[in-house]
């Protein structure tokens, strides 16, 4: 362990302990004046949450300091009374994560003993020092959401947009969570960490978000984009914090449902034809109390139909040549098909949660939650994909989860969070006889082979925070431990892989340097994972309107057959001052290391080739790469039954000495509020990643193999060693501009604006490899998820929501209009030529002897609104129905989503082939939703 690190923690854990700021709750804290400005200490402080009327109490120091480290989100009142003064009434509104710093004044007392502040709840969270956004409950509401997937949410945060995977798969990688995910500073997806009720939400195995819920059931969500307080790891870039719902004292029931048809679409622009698709998604909610002002309960049970379609664009005149190609060779899959076909995705979700009340000091809280998803062709098809080019989706996951706040004393508080997740995730080939089959820029079909067929995970954490407070400083510390019991199938190309440049190469059979792949031997593979994560964090409040943090976080995570990484220790710092005795200005910033974590796949793909080893052995998963001058090459389409002989097999290692990447992180913001219901946000962030896990093969060729020549490589006793190792590296700058304007009279809205530049020497994908694996800074460019200029603005406007009395009110109340429009400049593609270069990696285009930038494509920018008009009618007192319809992408806008990246062999920029930069996949056309929600 670095020295200065250590001795670094070494002071934090001597002189304080950890963070003010929680994750699944709020903190309330502040200081109690006179009049005059001096202390009042001993003063009698409540906070009562108003839904619940759950109340808890303490007492301001001698310095008139006080503090509520773990209050549930939602409404409260805050009453402060004090001997000889008059009492004083706050209303504060809390979300998750919320840090308010609310200065109390105290009244001489007179003849009025009480007095009412009818001032609004504060917006400005003044001893935040993290940069994050929160999306509230009436946003999740009121906000028109295509696939009704809460983490679309987060895009609304400045510094988020969807991850480019140049795909259009529903599910990316082995995950059940629908979509590509979502980039945080321009971050690789599974470099952010997903966090429901404080307890982790991620597949650690593909690194992606895990377990999947409906939107009703969120209470609110947050996006920590920089400096996250220390409570937080095992992540290098962003996390979304979400919390679920809980019941109150007032029994509320909400059905509905969303319905779809393909009627009321327009034309996909490709086919000129409105794709089919039907939809019908429908659930109900129920809260309440089972004991007023004591136990309470929440459920949501949702259910999505979808059968929709997907589209291939693979030409009729290729698929025609292809096909009586593979008619003649005798190939045993499916031939070739293209243009529209079946897409569904049927899934369940179901929650349940109790909070209960066991004293005044101590709360519980206890969830079950299950997902259920199902899907033909949900990965792998579409654009150049034929259908047979895909996998079948088949996963269950099932979570109990429970906490526990415990008030020990007014100043010493611990939280306890537990949960045990089973997850079973099938995701098998819809060609199971193969093989696979790339002719690049032209179709792509067989058996899909790029991804594990099957993952079970066993997930066990436990965490523990205690939290206290003396004086000016807020004490708090943490320790969790976190298990993941995997088991993953990975076949790989059990039934071998072709890849041809070009469609000439395809019918007269001569595929690509190393451009035949088969493997062999033990598909299954388990492992045991257990983390261990350790925090300390003061909270200082160096003087009335400066709050300043220290902290460090230190995590350790153990690995099968590699060196446990422990230079693992993130100091954390950051600041928040008001400079204004009105606290409505707010400048805070931090800088702090956060370490990710290694995906599991990666070491399941090492542990299965040999033990993370080159020793053959009867149980390891090997696989050879043949070119078709080889000794042993087969000719399409036969595959091998034996080992060839003579032929040297490609070995999946991860470097031993492996290192938890990590990021360095700065931050700087100043927010103002605007007016009674307005807030304005100014910051710069900072990132840059190291130690980047990127695939780089260890006996790289120097020939093209040939005959009994096996690519003259520098260890002959195996062929290519693909290791998984520390090495590449990012860089991301960027600048937001946010305006919040909260629900007033007429409505609400929010505008978000971030300018970013993002560099790097990997791609999106952990597996993915340099042109040059002498030389990884050859791939130094524009990151995957380089995307310049975000804008997103989303809101409503309504009428009145009050029951209507007079004819003319009942005419013209519960009108909404409520929409979100989204612009997104170019992302890069890489262009390549469809050849493999002699080290077997893809080839880019080459000026003057040297290979073109990786990225050096530019996309086309994405421009989207959402729509929906709604109309509330109320019957009696409590019941409503609402009516709404929802378009999506409702000006019809094309969004190009992929395109044909294979410039060809000519000569660069001027020849390209006649098909570069062709689309083959497009963004969703207008889709009109219809909707129907009852309200008690």
């Amino acid at each position: 362990m670095n020295p200065h690190r250590l001795s670094f923690l070494a002071i934090i854990c001597a002189t304080t302990a950890l963070a003010q700021q929680s994750v699944t709750t709020a903190t309330l804290a502040g200081a109690i004046h006179d009049p005059s400005g001096s202390a009042v200490p001993a003063a009698k402080v409540t906070v009562r949450q108003t839904e619940t009327n759950i109340t808890t109490t303490g007492t301001a120091d001698r310095e008139g300091y006080y503090r509520f480290p773990f209050l549930a989100v939602g409404p409260y009142e805050l009453t402060v009374e004090g001997n000889g003064f008059a009492s004083v009434k706050r209303p504060v509104n809390l979300t998750v994560g919320a840090a308010f710093d609310l200065e109390v004044t105290l009244p001489i007392a007179a003849a009025q003993t009480k007095v009412e502040v009818n001032a609004e709840a504060p917006l400005v969270e003044s001893a935040r020092t993290q940069v994050a956004g929160t999306v509230s409950l009436q946003e999740i509401a009121s906000l028109p959401n295509s696939g009704r997937s809460f983490l679309d949410l987060a895009l609304l945060v400045p510094g988020v947009s969807p991850t480019n995977t140049g795909s259009n798969q529903l599910f990316a990688e082995t995950s059940a969570v629908p979509g590509q995910g979502i980039s945080v500073g321009s971050q690789r997806n599974f470099s952010n960490s997903f966090v429901v009720d404080g307890l982790s939400a991620n597949d650690d195995a593909a690194g992606l978000s895990g377990i999947f819920y409906g939107m009703d059931a969120i209470q609110t969500l947050q996006v920590i984009t920089s400096g996250a307080q220390a409570e937080l790891g095992r992540a290098l870039g962003g996390y979304v914090n979400v919390l679920t719902k809980s019941g109150t004292n007032d029994v509320h029931a909400d059905v509905y449902g969303y319905f779809r048809n393909q009627r009321f679409n327009a034309a996909n622009p490709l086919s000129n034809t409105k794709l089919p698709v039907t939809q019908a998604q429908y659930g109900a909610s129920l809260g309440g109390p089972l004991s007023k002002d004591r136990t309470f309960y929440f459920a949501n049970f949702e259910q999505r139909q979808l059968n929709q379609s997907g589209l291939t664009t693979i030409s009729p005149a290729n698929v025609a040549t292809v096909n009586a190609r593979l008619t003649a060779v005798g190939y045993q899959g499916p031939l070739v098909t293209t243009g529209v076909y079946s897409n569904p995705v049927h899934s369940t979700n179901f929650l349940a949660k109790v909070d209960h009340r066991i004293s005044d000091g101590n709360q519980f809280n206890l969830r079950y939650s299950l997902y259920n998803v199902t899907s033909n062709n949900s990965r792998g098809a579409g654009g150049l994909n034929a259908a047979s080019a895909s996998a079948g989706l088949d996963n269950t996951d099932q979570t109990i989860a429970g906490s526990n706040v415990w008030t020990i004393s007014p100043r010493l508080f611990n939280e306890t969070r537990g949960q045990y997740t089973r997850s079973s995730l099938s995701a098998l080939p819809t060609d199971l006889q193969g093989p696979s089959v790339s002719i690049s820029g032209v179709a792509s079909f067989g058996r899909l082979a790029g991804s594990p067929t099957g993952r079970v995970n066993n997930l066990y954490e436990l965490v523990d925070n205690v939290s206290y407070r003396v004086g000016a400083h807020a004490l708090k510390a943490g320790i969790g431990f976190l298990y993941n019991d995997a088991t993953i199938t990975y076949p790989r190309q059990i039934r071998g892989s072709y890849s041809f440049s070009s469609l000439a190469n395809f019918l007269s059979g001569t595929y690509n340097n190393a451009g035949y792949t088969q493997t062999f031997g033990n598909s299954v593979v388990s492992q045991g994972n257990p983390n261990l994560g350790l925090y300390v964090q003061d909270e200082w409040k160096v003087a009335p309107r400066l709050t300043l943090q220290i902290g460090a976080r230190y995590d350790l995570q153990f690995l099968e057959a590699i060196a446990t990484d422990t230079n693992n220790v993130s100091p954390r710092v950051g600041f928040a001052w008001s400079p204004f005795r009105s606290r409505k200005t707010v400048i805070r910033g931090g800088f702090g290391l956060f370490y990710d974590r290694v995906p599991l796949r990666a070491l399941a793909n090492a542990l299965l080739s040999s033990n993370n080893s080159t020793n053959l052995t009867t149980a390891s998963q090997v696989s050879v790469s043949l070119s078709p001058t080889q000794v042993g090459a087969p000719q399409f389409p036969s595959i091998i039954t034996t080992l060839p002989s003579g032929v040297l097999v490609n070995f999946t290692t991860m470097n031993p000495d492996m290192q938890n990447a990590y990021s360095e992180q700065g931050n700087f913001e100043i927010e103002q509020q605007v007016g009674s219901r307005g807030t304005l946000s100014v910051g710069y962030e900072h990132l840059r990643g190291l130690k980047l896990i990127v695939s780089v093969n260890q006996n790289v060729p120097s020939c093209v193999a040939a005959g009994t020549n096996n690519g003259c490589r520098p260890n002959p006793n195996y062929a290519n060693n693909s290791q998984y190792s520390p090495s590449a590296a990012s860089y991301y700058d960027g600048l937001h501009i946010s305006y919040v304007q909260r629900p007033v009279r007429w409505g609400n809205y929010r505008i978000s604006y971030a300018f970013s530049k993002s560099l790097n020497n990997v791609s999106e994908f952990f597996f993915s490899s340099p042109i040059d694996p002498y030389n990884i800074w050859q791939d130094y460019g524009r990151s995957d998820d380089d995307q310049r200029h975000r804008v997103v603005l989303n809101g409503s406007v309504h009428t009145s929501l009050a029951p209507g009395k007079t004819a003319w009110q009942r005419l013209s109340h519960g009108f909404e209009l409520s929409g979100m429009l989204q612009y997104y400049s170019a992302l890069p593609f890489n262009i390549t030529t469809g050849s493999n270069t002699v080290q077997g990696t893809a080839a880019r285009p080459t000026i003057n002897g040297g290979f073109i930038s990786r990225n050096a494509g530019i996309g086309a920018d994405f421009y989207n609104v959402n729509l929906r008009a709604s109309r509330t009618f109320t019957f009696g007192e409590r019941l409503k129905m609402d009516t709404f319809v929802e378009a999506f992408n409702a000006f019809n806008h094309r969004n190009d989503l992929t395109r044909n990246t294979v410039f060809g062999t000519g000569t660069y920029p001027t020849a390209p082939s006649a098909t570069f930069g062709q689309i083959t996949g497009v963004q969703d056309s207008r889709v009109l939703q219809l909707a129907l929600r009852f309200h008690y």
